[in-house]
C-alpha cells in the first residue's frame, strides 16, 4: 500500500531540540518491511512529506514513533492516478444503479 506521510513541527522546537532531531535522523534507518518512495523537506522548514510503500501498520509506527517528540504526523492511503478514474468509474456505475 502506497502512504503519504506528512509531518510539520510541533511548534515547541528550539535551537537545541532542532540539532537533536538533525544528529538522530543522520543515525537513523527506516525498518524493514517500508520503502521509501519520495522523500521531501518543505522549503519553510516547518515539515515535510515522505511517499512510502508497506503492507504492515507495525512498520508506519516504528518508522513515526522516534519522531514524535518533534512532529505531528498525518498518514494517508494514496492511489496512482491512472488508477483512480476507473475506481471512480465503478463508484459513479454504482451510485446510478440505486433508485
Amino acid at each position: 500500500m502506497l502512504l503519504a506521510v506528512e509531518w510539520t513541527d510541533r511548534g515547541s522546537g528550539t535551537e537545541e531540540t532542532e540539532k537533536r532531531a538533525y544528529k538522530l535522523f543522520k543515525n537513523w534507518k527506516p525498518p524493514a518491511g517500508l520503502e521509501f518512495k519520495a522523500f521531501y523537506d518543505c522549503a519553510d522548514g516547518n515539515g515535510g512529506i515522505a511517499i512510502v510503500e508497506t503492507n504492515s501498520a507495525e512498520a508506519i509506527l516504528e518508522t513515526t514513533a522516534p519522531w514524535t517528540t518533534f512532529f505531528h504526523f498525518r498518514i494517508r492511503p494514496i492511489v496512482p492516478v491512472e488508477k483512480s478514474p476507473a475506481i471512480m468509474e465503478k463508484a459513479f456505475a454504482w451510485r446510478d444503479s440505486v433508485s
